[in-house]
């Protein structure tokens, strides 16, 4: 899947990505390459993909809009801080 997340000012992130978690306001939820398109608003949170490549990503998010329609998932949202492990986070 290609990941694009859009920020007010810039394109804070593009990349191939296997594996997507996301927190909605009725709870997280996971995408996988075959999944449905899908629509969901976001709640502030963790956002947590896995790159093509391997390995783990995390980003704070506040609240936002994910669309995912066929191999493309597009997030829209006011901020996000990426970190290389949760505890960099706080």
């Amino acid at each position: 899947m290609m990941l694009k997340i859009l920020l007010p000012a810039e394109v804070m992130l593009k990349q191939e990505v296997k594996k997507i978690i996301a927190e909605a306001e009725n709870g997280s939820f996971c995408l996988m390459p075959n999944h449905i398109d899908f629509v969901a608003t976001l709640a502030p949170g963790i956002f947590t993909y896995e790159p093509v490549g391997g390995g783990q990503e995390l980003l704070a998010m506040d609240v936002g809009t994910l669309v995912k329609k066929g191999p493309d998932v597009l997030v829209s949202t006011r901020n996000a801080v990426r970190a290389p492990d949760l505890g960099k986070l706080k």
